[in-house]
This record gives structure tokens, sequence and C-alpha cells, in this order.
């Protein structure tokens, strides 16, 4: 019987991509599977994640192209028993591969496919609806044609009807997680993509007003910067404004820990209706309250946890207002921390989904 080994495969990802990189492929290692990820990075590795290297692409011309070829390649050589793929553009590769060496095939689904098509500002009127229409046929080419289906929220999982689909949420390591909050009185922070999508302008005119109300106020900005943030960027009030970069994963909490309140303002796309960001929960596994878009499903999802405060992400004033309040009232940021934090180990842990991605594997596998 062939040794089981398992590929995970992304063209688009980062290399540390937190979901990809530190949860999931040391899930399965941990439960004694002969894991590897196969990622854009500068070289190959062994350690902590066994790693095979795939060049970055300079455009998505290439991506689509070079990219894949490689990524076969990488396949060939590794000989996968089971392969999980994390980029919808790879459903047709991974597909092909799989049924030519009889392998198992798992589509990793983390957004709404054709949602996010509908939230491309980028994408001009005459090019929608065909992009529209590959995204359906990747959707039910993936439903039909792969083994098993894994998505990162239950709005996601209701797209498919594979009956072989999995939820596993991206949940926060509790372990990276365990210092206790530092705040730095008057910061703010943000961690993730630095785009108008996630209102990168918004979040620095309220930094401004705010400073207006709360002197030492300041925000602090780690993550990639999209094409269409880079004006704003450019243009910041550096002495308010710190950009420490884009962070290794592992880099994330002491960040995270030394703000007052931690940020996460997303324009109303279709995308973003019913998404459940990372970075919520690392905001209150880090036991540090967070200032969020009053979207519907966030507001009743995460509003009886009491763990921070919801505000319209298009009335810069109000939500200048609604910060300062909480900047300035320091023993309501450590209770709504400390209820946020106690729901994460309660309710959020990375462990529990762990069990399933494993168990997943396990069935697809024969172990169980």
């Amino acid at each position: 019987m062939t040794e089981p080994r398992i590929v995970h495969l992304s063209t688009v990802h980062q290399t540390r991509d937190n979901r990809i990189y530190n949860k999931q492929v040391p899930a399965l290692l941990r439960a004694g599977y002969d894991a590897t990820l196969v990622i854009r990075a500068d070289a190959d590795e062994v350690e902590p994640v066994p790693l095979v290297a795939l060049p970055t692409p300079r455009n998505r011309i290439e991506r689509l192209t070079k990219t894949q070829v490689h990524a076969w390649r990488a396949l060939n050589r590794l000989k996968p028993t089971i392969l999980q793929i994390h980029d919808p553009e790879l459903i047709p590769l991974a597909w092909a591969w799989a049924r030519l060496h009889g392998a198992r095939c798992i589509f990793d689904s983390h957004e709404e496919l054709v949602k996010q098509v509908d939230s491309k500002a980028y994408l001009r009127s005459w090019q929608m609806l065909p992009v529209r229409a590959y995204a359906h046929v990747l959707n039910f080419w993936a439903d039909k044609g792969m083994d098993a289906i894994v998505t990162a929220t239950e709005t996601i999982a209701e797209g498919f009807r594979n009956p072989n689909t999995e939820v596993v949420h991206n949940y926060p390591l509790l372990d990276s997680f365990s210092a206790e909050p530092a705040p730095v009185p008057g910061r703010m922070v943000y961690v993730g993509d630095l785009s108008e999508e996630r209102k990168l302008s918004f979040m620095l005119d309220v930094t401004r007003r705010v400073r207006e109300q709360v002197p030492e106020a300041h925000l602090v900005l780690a993550g990639r910067i999209v094409a269409d943030g880079e004006p704003a960027m450019a243009a910041r009030d550096t002495e308010s404004v710190q950009y420490l970069g884009l962070l290794r994963p592992t880099e994330v909490p002491a960040v995270i820990a030394s703000a007052q309140v931690g940020l996460l303002f997303f324009a109303h796309v279709p995308n973003h209706e019913k998404a459940l960001p990372n970075k919520l929960f690392e905001y209150m596994a880090a036991g540090v309250p967070f200032a969020a878009t009053d979207m519907a499903f966030w507001v009743s999802e995460f509003g009886p946890l009491d763990a921070g405060a919801f505000m319209d992400s298009d009335d810069a004033e109000a939500t200048a207002s609604a910060l300062a309040d909480l900047l300035r009232d320091p023993s309501r940021c450590a209770h709504l921390g400390a209820n946020g934090r106690r729901a994460v180990h309660e309710q959020f842990t990375f462990a529990s989904q762990a069990e399933i991605l494993v168990g997943l594997v396990d069935r697809l596998q024969g172990r169980r």
C-alpha cells in the first residue's frame, strides 16, 4: 500500500499564510502524516514545515501559466495521495493531476467565490459577466469533481452540495496569544491587507480626528500594501501612523497585545456580508477589544460576547467619537478585552478545527 502523503498547494497565498502554514499543515504533521506545503517562497525548507518553493510570478498572467507549470512539476516529484488546494484557479490543474495519478483532492474554499468576484472593484462592467460565469464554473467543478470540500465558514459551505464538505474555521492558535495584554495608551492597531476595501483611507482620517480629542492617540499598521492603498500610505501622517511592514504570523500577537483597541473596518461589499475575519478572533485571543464595522452578521454573532464595539465605517466623525470614548476609558477596554479572551478560550480554538481536518483526511485515506 502506498504510504500516505499530503500536499497543500497554493500559488496565490503568501509563504507564511496563517491558515495554511501555521495551522493546517502542522495539524497534519502532528497527526503523523507526511505533509508538505507547495507555495511561493524564496527557497525550499525542511523545518518547521516541509516546504517546496514555487517562484513568485511577476503578474497574474504568469501566475496562471508558468507558476502552474512549476506546481504540476512539484506534484510529479512529491506524488501525494491527497492533494489540498487553496486557490480556485488551481481547480482544473488539481482535478486533472489527481485523476491522472489516482490521488484524492480537497478544495479549501477560503471565501465565497462568486461574491469575491462581485467585490473586485478593478473589474470593468464588460469583464464582470464572463469572470462571474467562470467563477460559477469553477464552483460547480469543485463541487462535483473534488473528493471533499473544506470551507472557512458555514456560509461558504452553503454554496456546495458535495456530501464530503467540512467547515474548518480559521480560529486562532491559543499558544500564540498566551501573553497578557500590554496596552500602550492611545494605541489603535490594524493588522491585515492595507487597501480601500479594508477602509485604509477611512482609518487614517479617523486617526486624525481621534487625535483632536485624545492627543496621545496613534495608529499602528502592519500588513501588505495593496495597489489601491499606496496613495493613502504615501500621504499618511508619519507622526501619528506607524507602519511595521508585512509581519510574520509569529510577530503579530505582540503587536496586537500592545493595542488599546484593535480595528477592523470593512467596506460593505457582498464578500464581506457574512465573513468571519481571522483578525477579529485574534484581537479577542490577545485580550484586546475590537472596533469593527457594524455588519449585521458581525453584530448578531459577536455582539452578545460584549468584546468590542461596532461602528458605522461610512461615518468618520461618529467613529472617531466612539473610538475616543474607548481610548479614554481603559477600564472598559480591559473589561471588553477580558470578555473576548474568555470567549475565544471557550468557543473559538483552532485545536477543535484541527480535529475536523484530520478526521476528513483520515476518512479519505481509509484510516476511519
